[in-house]
């Protein structure tokens, strides 16, 4: 039997919108040594029966079914069961170029890299693009220069702290047991941060093959979860003792960490307004006031050293305002409103003269 050199591991959550443009875009590879693990992750709507029906029709496609425990559990089922020597991680709803993984999987074994990674095409969810982030070019030959690099690297772009524009050699992942954590949020960053305290060698092709829909960022708010702290402090905290570990926590990368952590908690703080919530006024309080007399939350905040973007959230946090905190929220929210406001944008334009 011809062994497998690649599995594509899908996690598929109410994914019956998209699964067949990402099946074809896999189909449509110039590589083809591939198996496809399709992990139903407890999807309401018709995503099982089309997993089944691929499978039915492939038999290099296999599908798990499962209860909703998020994308790390799912991803972590394909994991179990994969017979690649490397993993591949997509997300349904999106698709590559066709030379994607053929282009990925031939810059790995030319110099038997564990990690290999790609830039990114972004697209909105009319399919229109939005952007592109290109990879720098990085060859990193033993462990020491990842530890001492790869992480330096990782607040540039976002393409260094995500599953899907990348390939893992299977036996690094199973060798030092690294799996994606249960967290509803950081799973893939965390994952990552754990793959390369232990790859000895990395590298990247510029080109962006991997083209990801970014979704609506207010809809994805409303689907954070109320312990959403819990997870950011879980997150730097790793993080942090990570990059101490490799000794480079310390100048920039500390201050972008430290200024990263301290926005993010100020995010966490504004979401007393979720809707999904619906907290009332009191408790809306109670919410903020437990995050700024985490114990956790000012420790790591008195020892930061942070940008001057980041100054203002560093101190509401620091001093326990809440008032501020409300303050701050209102006067964001009311930019928000403008900003989207067609009408005032018309009046904007003509006055400034833009077509």
């Amino acid at each position: 039997m011809k062994k497998i050199k690649l599995s594509i591991i899908v996690p598929v959550y109410n994914a019956e919108k998209y699964l067949d443009k990402c099946m074809q875009s896999i189909y449509a590879q110039t590589f083809t040594s591939y198996e496809i693990i399709l992990v139903n992750d407890g999807s309401k709507d018709n995503s099982l029966a089309l997993c089944k029906k691929f499978a039915q029709n492939d038999k290099r496609v296999s599908v798990i079914d499962k209860e909703n425990g998020g994308a790390g559990s799912a991803r972590n089922a394909g994991i179990e069961i994969a017979k690649g020597e490397y993993l591949a991680f997509p997300d349904a709803d999106d698709w590559f170029e066709n030379d994607f993984y053929e282009t990925l999987i031939s810059a790995a074994e030319k110099g038997d890299y564990d990690i290999v990674f790609s830039g990114v095409n972004y697209y909105s969810q009319k399919l229109e693009k939005t952007g592109e982030a290109l990879c720098p070019k990085v060859d990193f030959i033993s462990q020491e220069e990842c530890r001492k690099n790869v992480m330096t690297l990782f607040p540039t772009t976002t393409i260094f702290d995500v599953p899907w524009n990348k390939i893992y050699k299977r036996e690094t992942v199973i060798k030092n047991n690294v799996r994606f954590t249960n967290l509803r949020r950081c799973q893939d960053a965390v994952f990552n941060i754990d793959v390369y305290s232990v790859a000895k060698k990395v590298t990247s092709v510029e080109k962006g093959f991997y083209n990801y829909i970014v979704n609506d960022q207010e809809k994805t708010d409303i689907k954070f979860p109320k312990n959403y702290i819990d997870i950011n402090v879980y997150y730097y905290t790793h993080l942090k003792e990570v990059l101490t570990s490799f000794g480079v926590y310390c100048g920039e990368v500390k201050t972008h960490y430290d200024s990263s952590f301290v926005i993010s908690v100020f995010g966490t703080l504004n979401m007393f307004d979720n809707p999904r919530w619906n907290l009332s006024k009191s408790e809306k309080k109670k919410y903020v006031e437990n995050i700024l007399n985490r114990e956790d939350v000012q420790s790591f905040v008195l020892s930061a050293t942070v940008r001057s973007d980041a100054e203002t959230y560093y101190n509401v946090i620091k001093n326990k305002d809440v008032k501020k905190v409300f303050s701050i929220h209102r006067k964001e929210k009311f930019k928000s409103k403008i900003r989207n406001n067609k009408f005032i944008i018309k009046i904007y334009r003509k006055v400034k003269g833009i077509k």
